[in-house]
């Protein structure tokens, strides 16, 4: 499943780069964010084990684990050894794990962005309604 699948409520652009949401106070931005943390896990693990297992011993043997490193962390010398063992998985899907979790942590970001937005309109709506009850209390007096 694609991070795509998990957007309630969105409307997503024809090139998948924007995401508008459609009702944002419908969405739960904690559990829509745990959601997409557990995908960012989930494809993690799939990318550093797929990248593992395609590495030679002698590869293996450069890096101080002693099972899958973590691909983010190594991206280069992970790369750099893929391309000497001329690419024994396909570089497509190396990109588009990556893809996929880079996309997953902006849009967690942008979860967060939301949260915030929608916290200091809540406030300024709140204080809005106080002055006004403020001003019609000094009117009735």
């Amino acid at each position: 499943s694609t991070l795509f699948s998990m957007l309630p409520l969105a409307h997503v652009s024809n090139n998948k780069k924007r995401i508008t949401l459609i009702n944002p106070q419908a969405v739960n931005p904690d559990a829509y964010k745990k959601k997409l943390e557990q995908a960012i896990k989930s494809y993690e693990r799939r990318l550093n084990l797929i990248i593992w297992r395609a590495l030679s011993q002698e590869e293996r043997d450069k890096f101080k684990e002693d099972g899958p490193v973590q691909y983010m962390q190594h991206k280069e010398a992970l790369l750099g050894a893929l391309e000497s063992l001329g690419w024994p998985i396909s570089c497509e899907d190396v990109i588009l794990l990556e893809d996929e979790i880079l996309a997953a942590l902006t849009y967690i970001q942008q979860a967060s962005d939301l949260q915030e937005a929608v916290k200091k309109e809540t406030e300024k709506i709140s204080e809005s309604h106080i002055k006004r009850r403020n001003i019609l209390k000094a009117i009735m007096i």
